[in-house]
């Protein structure tokens, strides 16, 4: 045979112009769904139009009809294959490689494949490409390998689908397959041989120039080419390489951010958001690792981003359905879903249609509840728990009923229980049973609430809310909760902040909304019941915050409506470009409202100052001029000593006036006179002298009484003007301590009680200190302007 025809597949034979890998395939440069590019392509040197190979092969002279036939009928399907993929039609152009395989093997009589047959070797490296295209890695990497036992080691370099340059190339495709399917030091051994093999090429191209090897001398214009070619594989080889370590280094950092989880709340966050970026760095060099994905799926379960969760799902079952179909004849054995049924109502491009519509986002669009349907029996095992559920937690309740239906007569099936192993079904039926409680409590939540009883209708929802979390009582302080997260979870904490309100509990209403919005930071109506909440108690200034955050996203959403679907902390069911005009409107309305409250709160407590301080100042100069008239009056009144009188009698010799002795010591008496009042040795005591002491040592008493008596009894005063001095109380105490104390003092100095002098007065003070401490907003103005005093 001539060079053209010896071409096999005529892949781009030596000496051809290849044109631009654009031109070849305008669809070279589309993105996959994990944002990397996944085309491998039929090279240049396989099967370009134009190339040698798509001469006629010359008919041996012993060649009957039949065969001639069959050789026409394989280039026939061999150019038809190669123009679909040309036009990124990759599931058509494998099925033509498929026919064509078989026409070339008779009908697949061969068990193996024959040793050094290039044109079924092509056939192989290009069904491989067009495998590859369509995310079948592992059928793409078992046709390289089948194509590298078509074709000689020890072949000269003068044909590209033979020898180390075919090798080299069929390698490094291998090779990509390899790592796109997971198989990272496959992939890395595949890639090292190709160089290996493109360098043995290029010095048997050396070679073949000046010792003409392999029957006749290469052309320069040849060899050129050839060495182009080679050189090609060879970067190729080596870019795979620096993606097989950036594979090795995204797994190496999650295991390491594994490892320092479980020190706090915050920290697992935070390890994985870290770990989630790592996994989605490692499915970008490897997208059709089944374990990869398992692993993001739980990442994001931990984060409790569940509709992030259900739209990968959905989108890897998508993908899954591009191979629909395409595992028959010799390809049927490498099949991931052989027992099941072509999906009907999922689309393979349901994801990729109009990936710049912002009305629908790629990221918020999901599956109607056929197509989940289809694509719950594509998804692993290991994913379908968690799937499930977050369908559930998105109240998506139509399509998790029939999600769970679908995957219970799937798991029946005998072939499946073969094909993927048995699986528990328990998670299934407690999943299939909380989806019930949650339908269930959730509509007598919202009747009670139609129906006006909001008491009621609170509690049906803190049911809802303790479903997943295995039976535990709901706290009613809500930010105490362990949410499960999910549209399911803000949405209930909105609702009972609706009826909190309606009950007029407009400070559980706001813990309620916080919780709500902890889950989706942009959840529109929760924070504007939040901010309406704030106004009702007063706290005007975060009441204006959270309007004006509220009207910043909405505006913001409506200049660049792009970025805010592609937002990560986008609500996906109440977002700010689906808020109306008239909502809109409200809020700026409901804003100003808040703010002229404010203003005629500040006002008022302005007033509210200025009349205590006139309050104060009176009070002042009362109690000045009540406690002079006390003083003078307690000087006048006859027959009372007081203070002054009592310190002139001190300063006056010092003397008291009960002591008889004129503050000296008592005097001794002479031993005459005590010999004459002692009795004689052993004579009784008369009755008359120990009756005569005791009248005395009454008499003492009874004077020193009534000198007690003529003392005025003058009540004691607290210290100092300061109401919280008053009381006997710091700065800080709590209301019930004020309360405490003001009934404790009331009692002891009421004038009925305490008839002590100044005891009347001290209780006008301590009722005065009650009615200005007593009330919050008294009590706030009076903070206020102690402080200010006090600069």
């Amino acid at each position: 045979r001539n060079s053209a025809s010896s071409g096999g597949d005529g892949m781009g034979g030596v000496g051809m112009e290849v044109p631009p890998r654009e031109m070849l395939h305008p669809m070279m440069n589309h993105k996959s769904m994990y944002g990397f590019d996944s085309s491998d392509g039929i090279d240049s040197g396989f099967g370009a139009p134009g190339s040698g190979g798509d001469a006629e092969p010359l008919m041996e002279p012993d060649e009957d009809d039949e065969t001639n036939a069959k050789r026409q009928r394989v280039a026939a399907l061999r150019d038809e294959g190669r123009s679909y993929y040309i036009n990124g039609a990759y599931r058509e152009s494998v099925l033509c490689y498929t026919e064509a395989i078989g026409v070339h093997t008779d009908e697949f009589q061969f068990h193996s494949s024959p040793k050094n047959d290039e044109t079924l070797a092509a056939l192989y490296g290009n069904r491989a490409a067009a495998l590859m295209m369509t995310g079948a890695y592992e059928g793409a990497s078992a046709d390289c390998d089948r194509a590298l036992q078509c074709t000689e080691t020890n072949s000269t370099a003068g044909s590209l689908e033979s020898g180390p340059a075919f090798r080299s190339k069929i390698l490094c495709r291998m090779a990509r397959a390899l790592l796109k399917a997971g198989s990272i030091w496959d992939a890395d051994e595949a890639f090292n041989s190709s160089i290996l093999s493109a360098k043995e090429a290029l010095a048997i191209v050396g070679q073949s120039q000046s010792t003409g090897a392999g029957g006749g001398t290469m052309t320069v214009e040849e060899a050129r080419s050839m060495e182009k070619i080679l050189n090609q594989s060879i970067t190729d080889a080596t870019l795979g390489l620096s993606d097989v370590k950036r594979f090795r280094d995204a797994a190496e950092s999650a295991k390491t951010v594994e490892t320092n989880k479980g020190v706090s709340v915050a920290a697992d966050r935070r390890n994985n958001v870290q770990l989630l970026m790592f996994i989605n760095s490692a499915l970008s060099v490897s997208p059709g690792s089944m374990e990869l994905h398992e692993r993001k799926v739980n990442a994001l379960a931990s984060l409790k981003r569940w509709a992030e969760l259900g739209n990968h799902c959905e989108r890897l079952a998508a993908e899954m359905v591009k191979i629909d179909g395409l595992f028959k004849d010799d390809l049927a054995g490498l099949n991931p879903f052989p027992d099941v049924r072509p999906a009907t109502s999922l689309k393979p491009d349901f994801f990729e249609r109009n990936p710049d519509d912002v009305s629908d986002p790629v990221s918020l669009r999901i599956l109607s509840p056929k197509a989940v349907c289809d694509a719950v029996i594509r998804l692993p095992n290991g994913i379908l728990p968690l799937y499930l559920r977050s369908l559930r937690l998105e109240e998506r309740y139509t399509e998790a009923a029939k999600a769970g239906a679908s995957i219970e007569t799937h798991m029946s099936n005998s072939k499946h229980k073969g094909s993927r192993g048995h699986v528990p079904m328990v998670w299934l039926s407690n999943e299939r049973d909380k989806l019930r409680r949650t339908m269930s409590w959730k509509e007598k939540g919202d009747t009670l609430f139609r129906n006006g009883d909001y008491e009621r209708a609170a509690e049906k929802y803190a049911l809802c809310l303790t479903i997943d979390n295995d039976g535990s009582s709901y706290n009613h302080n809500a930010l105490e909760n362990e949410d499960a997260g999910g549209r399911l979870h803000a949405v209930l904490h909105c609702n009972r902040a609706a009826c909190l309100m309606a009950l007029k509990k407009y400070r559980e209403a706001v813990k309620e909304c916080t919780a709500a919005l902890r889950i989706h930071t942009h959840y529109m109506k929760a924070m504007l019941r939040r901010g309406r909440c704030f106004a009702r108690i007063r706290q005007y200034q975060e009441a204006i915050a959270e309007y004006e955050r509220y009207i910043q996203l909405v505006q913001e959403a409506r200049r660049s409506p792009q970025n805010a679907a592609n937002s990560n902390a986008a609500c996906t069911f109440d977002r700010p470009i689906d808020i109306t005009e008239g909502e809109y409107t409200k809020a700026k309305q409901e804003l100003a409202d808040v703010r002229k409250s404010m203003r005629q709160a500040a006002a008022h407590d302005l007033a509210q100052r200025k009349k205590q301080r006139e309050q104060q100042f009176n009070f002042n100069k009362n109690f000045k001029a009540a406690a002079n008239d006390a003083a003078r009056r307690r000087q006048e009144a006859p027959g009372r000593d007081n203070a002054h009188t009592r310190k002139k009698q001190w300063d006056a010799g010092n003397q008291r006036p009960w002591d008889s002795f004129g503050g000296a010591s008592p005097k001794k008496t002479s031993s005459r006179s005590k010999s004459a009042k002692e009795p004689p040795a052993g004579a009784k005591p008369s009755h008359g002298g120990a009756s005569a002491s005791r009248k005395s040592q009454s008499k003492s008493s009874s004077s020193h009484h009534q000198q007690q008596q003529q003392q005025p009894n003058v009540a004691k005063a607290p210290v100092g003007s300061d109401h919280y001095q008053v009381l006997g109380l710091s700065h800080t105490a709590a209301s019930s301590d004020i309360r405490k104390a003001y009934h404790k003092m009331a009692l002891k100095y009421h004038p009925d009680k305490n008839a002590e002098d100044g005891a009347a007065d001290i209780f006008r003070r301590v009722k005065l200190a009650y009615e200005i401490l007593g009330n919050d907003q008294t009590r706030i103005s009076y903070d206020a302007q102690r402080r200010s005093s006090r600069r």
